[in-house]
């Protein structure tokens, strides 16, 4: 099956070389396809991209997913112009969300192919790019036409510091994070020059979401339990949906938000009483980021004290203990850190107790210094 697979593609790129085709323009038609209205979001639907030859179905389920995300894979490669890609769709079960294409031969060359997508009637505004002008790396374009989805394409023209050339085709609303490594590298401000072209981030994001947690935490000059006009005036970032009245709850007792920081996305929701706010909770959306993030080294660092006061069920794949918070200047409050694993990537959750309070205790929690609590 896989020799006739290969002998396909062989073919197909014979074919095209003979007919002399313009390689970024089978390339431009392909992205066209992709992010055309009409593309269904199913793992067959991709059979109908120009110019790209899958192998055949089942998918690839990955023991670990991706770093976007994709825990399914098909593998392809495309012919265009006489020359041979390498093809990669990553996604979930149902839907395919992103395809790779890794070019090994000759380059398209950047410029061609923005110019080939203007021929299709498809446009692409830079929207991010290495912060140093000309270095190489990769830019990312949203694309944009008539009876098109959103998205966008990324093309790479350097591998730490070595010419190559691929290709990323992402669906949806958002740019793709960046990895914590990179978002020094890159801006979002690709139309301004020289000290105006502002990084992504000048902080790691687990950085920006302990200053978060540290800013949510009640002032021992105050209550220890704020109130809903409270909560939404704290300088925490987060996006809190209308939902107080004076400072009293509309929706009795609950207010849900959004907070973002350095590309990465997380879920607020304050619970308690009507007029009293009692615990928050930080859960993050989406892609899984890298282990090894430390963020409560990071809450030490603020001058806060860290305590392990309990740690949860023995998981393999995941840790949830509590934590006692306190300094001089904030209320003590416990703090839950859960961190989900899998492989090298990590997801995190985060509650918090203002009360300073423990939950009902689960027969399998375990106290510090007992079986592997630490």
């Amino acid at each position: 099956m896989q020799r006739n697979f290969t002998v396909a593609i062989c073919l197909l790129a014979a074919v095209a070389a003979a007919n002399g085709a313009n390689p970024e323009d089978e390339f431009a038609g392909t992205v066209k396809g992709f992010f055309g209205v009409d593309f269904v979001d199913d793992w067959a639907a991709v059979e109908k991209l120009p110019g790209v030859k899958w192998a055949p179905l089942p998918l690839t389920m990955l023991q670990n997913c991706l770093p976007d995300g994709g825990c399914f894979t098909r593998q392809g490669a495309a012919a265009m112009g006489g020359r041979t890609l390498t093809v990669m769709a990553t996604g979930a079960r149902t839907i395919p969300v992103n395809i790779y294409f890794r070019n090994t031969s000759a380059p398209f060359g950047e410029s061609a192919v923005v110019a080939a997508l203007k021929r299709a009637a498809l446009s692409s505004e830079l929207v991010r790019c290495p912060i140093e002008a000309g270095s190489g790396g990769t830019n990312w374009y949203r694309v944009s036409g008539a009876n098109t989805r959103a998205g966008y394409l990324s093309i790479q023209s350097s591998c730490n510091g070595r010419p190559c050339e691929g290709f990323v085709l992402i669906s949806g609303q958002d740019l793709p994070p960046l990895q914590p490594n990179q978002l020094r590298l890159y801006t979002e401000q690709c139309s301004a020059t020289g000290a105006t072209r502002a990084p992504v981030s000048t902080a790691m994001p687990h950085e920006m979401l302990a200053s978060t947690l540290a800013a949510l935490l009640p002032s021992s000059v105050g209550p220890a339990l704020y109130d809903w006009k409270a909560l939404a005036s704290l300088p925490a970032g987060i996006q809190w949906n209308p939902a107080y009245s004076g400072g009293a709850n509309k929706n009795a007792g609950m207010q849900s938000g959004q907070l973002t920081v350095a590309g990465r996305t997380f879920s607020i929701l304050a619970s308690g009483s009507a007029t009293q706010v009692k615990t928050i909770q930080v859960d993050e959306i989406g892609r899984m980021h890298p282990r090894g993030e430390d963020l409560l080294g990071v809450v030490r660092g603020e001058g806060f004290t860290v305590t392990l006061a309990r740690c949860g069920p023995v998981y393999t794949e995941s840790t949830n203990n509590w934590y006692s918070v306190a300094s001089a200047k904030t209320r003590p409050v416990m703090l839950k850190q859960s961190i989900g694993f899998e492989g090298n990537l990590a997801q995190d959750a985060y509650e918090l107790r203002l009360d300073a309070g423990l939950p009902a205790r689960d027969p399998r929690d375990r106290d510090p210094g007992v079986s592997g609590c630490q």
